[in-house]
C-alpha cells in the first residue's frame, strides 16, 4: 500500500517486483481469453508459467508492503489504514466480480447477481485473487501482534508456515461452503485459499528488514521447497493448482527469490549513467506496481468487456501495428498487452488531471 507521507518506509523493489508481476499476470490474462493453444501450443507454457509464480510473489509482496508500512506503528495508529486498504481491495473484488457477470457472461446486472457477489456466495473468475487479498489484509489485522513477533523474531515464518502447508492435505472435496472455501480451498470453487498461501505472506514480513545472511538462509529454504516440488513434477506432471496441491505451492519458492534479488540488482543499477535503459525501466516499473491494484483490476474490465461483445482486434497483415500482430499467438498477445497498458496508463492520467487540470500526484495502490 502506497500513502501520502510513507514514501521513507518504502523499498522501491517491491514496486518493481510487482510492476513485473503486473506485466506477466496481464499478459497471462491476454493469452486466457483470446489465445489458442491448438494452434500456438507454447501458449499454455507461458500461461502456466506465470500462473505458478505471479500470485504467490504478489502474497509475498504484500507481506513486505504490509511489514514496511503498519507493523512498524502501535495497532491503534495502523489499523485504519490497514481498514482503508482491505476495504479497496473488496471494493475492486465486487467490482470487477460483477463486471465478469455482466460483462463476459451478459446476465443481467440485477439484485440477486450483486447480492451472491456481495455475500461471497459467489467468486466469479479472474477475480479470485483480489478477494484472497481483502482476506489477506483481514488475516494481517487479526493477527497483528504475531506478525510483530515476526518482525524481531524472522525465523519463526518457517515453523508458522507448516500448518499452512499441511493444509494442502485437507479434505477439498468436502468443502462445499464458498466463504470456506476462501480460506482453505475447495474443489466445488476456484480460489486462491488464505491458509495455503499464507507462508509466502509470512516470508514477506520475515524478509522486511532481515540481515543479508537471514535473506541468504531463506533463498536457502526456498532452494530445498522448489526442489521438492520438482521431484514431484518431475514424477506426476505439473501439480494441481486449484485447489493448490503442496507442490503447487513449493515449485514457485526459488523463482520468487530470484527475482526479488534480480529487482535488488535493478534498484542498485546506476541510473545516472544508463538513465534511458535503466532509470526508464525503473519508473514504469515502479508505476505499474505502485498502482498494481488499479492495473490489475482495470485490465479485467477491458478483457471483460471485449470477451463478452466477441470482439477481438481486427487483422489485416498490410495494416499499421497493432492490427497486423495476431492477438491468438504469444508474440501478439504481448503487441496488445502494450496496448492494454498503455490504455490504462493514459485513463489514469485523465482521472490524474481530472480535479485540477494537473497530473495528480496520488499514488493508486493496493
Amino acid at each position: 500500500p502506497a500513502q501520502k507521507g510513507s514514501s521513507a518506509m518504502r523499498d522501491r523493489s517491491v514496486d518493481l517486483q510487482r510492476g513485473i508481476l503486473v506485466i506477466l499476470m496481464l499478459y497471462a490474462h491476454i493469452l486466457q481469453f483470446f489465445g489458442d493453444a491448438q494452434l500456438f501450443p507454447q501458449t499454455n507454457l507461458w500461461v502456466n508459467g506465470i500462473s505458478l509464480l505471479a500470485f504467490p510473489t504478489f502474497v509475498f509482496c504484500f507481506g513486505r508492503t504490509v511489514a514496511m508500512a503498519y507493523l512498524k506503528k502501535p495497532f491503534r495508529q495502523a489499523l485504519p489504514r490497514m481498514g482503508r486498504t482491505l476495504l479497496r481491495c473488496l471494493a475492486a473484488f465486487y467490482v470487477s466480480g460483477a463486471a465478469y457477470r455482466v460483462l463476459r457472461e451478459r446476465k443481467p446486472l440485477g439484485a440477486g447477481t450483486l447480492r451472491n457477489i456481495f455475500l461471497l456466495n459467489d467468486i466469479p473468475g479472474w477475480s479470485e485473487f483480489l478477494i484472497a487479498f481483502a482476506l489477506l489484509m483481514l488475516a494481517a489485522i487479526v493477527l497483528f501482534p504475531l506478525l510483530r513477533q515476526i518482525t524481531c523474531r524472522r525465523w519463526l515464518w518457517l515453523p508458522l508456515s507448516i500448518p499452512c502447508l499441511l493444509g494442502c492435505f485437507l479434505p477439498y472435496d468436502r468443502i462445499t461452503v464458498p466463504q470456506l472455501a476462501l480460506l482453505i480451498g475447495s474443489r466445488s470453487y476456484v480460489t486462491f485459499p488464505v491458509l495455503q498461501y499464507f507462508p509466502f505472506f509470512l516470508a514477506g514480513v520475515a524478509y522486511t528488514g532481515a540481515s543479508l545472511r537471514e535473506r541468504l538462509g531463506m533463498g536457502g529454504v526456498a532452494v530445498i521447497f522448489s526442489v521438492a516440488g520438482l521431484v514431484w513434477y518431475v514424477r506426476h506432471g505439473l501439480p494441481e493448482r486449484f485447489p493448490p496441491h503442496w507442490a503447487w505451492i513449493l515449485l514457485p519458492c526459488f523463482a520468487i527469490a530470484l527475482l526479488t534479488a534480480l529487482c535488488h540488482g535493478l534498484c542498485r543499477l546506476p541510473g545516472e549513467k544508463y538513465w534511458l535503459p535503466v532509470e526508464g525501466l525503473r519508473r514504469m516499473l515502479s508505476h505499474f506496481g505502485g498502482a498494481s491494484l488499479y492495473y490489475l483490476a482495470g485490465s479485467n474490465l477491458v478483457l471483460f468487456t471485449l470477451a463478452g461483445a466477441g470482439m477481438a482486434p481486427l487483422l489485416s497483415r498490410s495494416g499499421p501495428w497493432p492490427w497486423n500482430q495476431v492477438i491468438q499467438s504469444p508474440a501478439g498477445a504481448f503487441s496488445w498487452l502494450i496496448v492494454l497498458l498503455a490504455l490504462l496508463w493514459f485513463i489514469a492520467r485523465l482521472a490524474g488531471r481530472g480535479a485540477s487540470g494537473r497530473p495528480s500526484k496520488t499514488r493508486i495502490s493496493n
